[in-house]
């Protein structure tokens, strides 16, 4: 016995199931709301057999739908081991990782992102390795104290080279 595979869905393909799905969700729901006022017996009975159609409906593309993300989208995804971090010329920076697959995927970051998710990664990691006991100040390296703030010698505003009253003179 052979089995079919189904090809690997678009994302037009399935942005048009999700459509389906949410269409026929809403005819299940008029041809319920309709049953509830309907007048008769007869009627009642079929506005339900067709809420009841469209709810199978449903499930089975709701199912279809749920298949078609599965496959597409990775289960999980880990750091690649060598150089995982990318900076590009253009400003952006790469994030290079493998899903369960071992399929390759590439995160693209503008500077500004890389910045920001680099900076929620460090906070979580701190946050995670401080509730499971675990201390970072053994991990990270001695800060040395700043020398104390020192008024004197200063002046404000601050003295130019050789007394002149601005910027230095252009050089020939």
């Amino acid at each position: 016995m052979t089995t079919l595979q189904m090809p690997d869905p678009t994302a037009t393909a399935m942005i048009a199931l999700a459509n389906r799905v949410c269409a026929h969700f809403a005819a299940a729901e008029v041809a319920r709301a309709l049953a509830e006022h309907s007048t008769s017996q007869a009627e009642h009975a079929t506005l339900t057999a067709r809420a009841e159609h469209w709810e199978a409906l449903v499930n089975q593309q709701w199912n279809a739908l749920c298949a078609a993300i599965q496959a597409t989208a990775p289960d999980g995804a880990q750091v690649e081991r060598f150089l995982p971090v990318r900076p590009l010329t253009t400003g952006h920076v790469e994030l290079r990782v493998h899903d369960t697959h071992a399929r390759r995927l590439i995160v693209l970051l503008t500077g500004a992102q890389a910045l920001a998710v680099g900076a929620h990664l460090t906070a979580y990691g701190a946050v995670s390795l401080d509730r499971s006991g675990q201390k970072l100040d053994s991990g990270l390296p001695h800060v040395k104290a700043a020398p104390p703030f020192s008024t004197e010698g200063t002046s404000w505003p601050p003295a130019t080279p050789d007394g002149a009253d601005g910027p230095p003179a252009a050089q020939p």
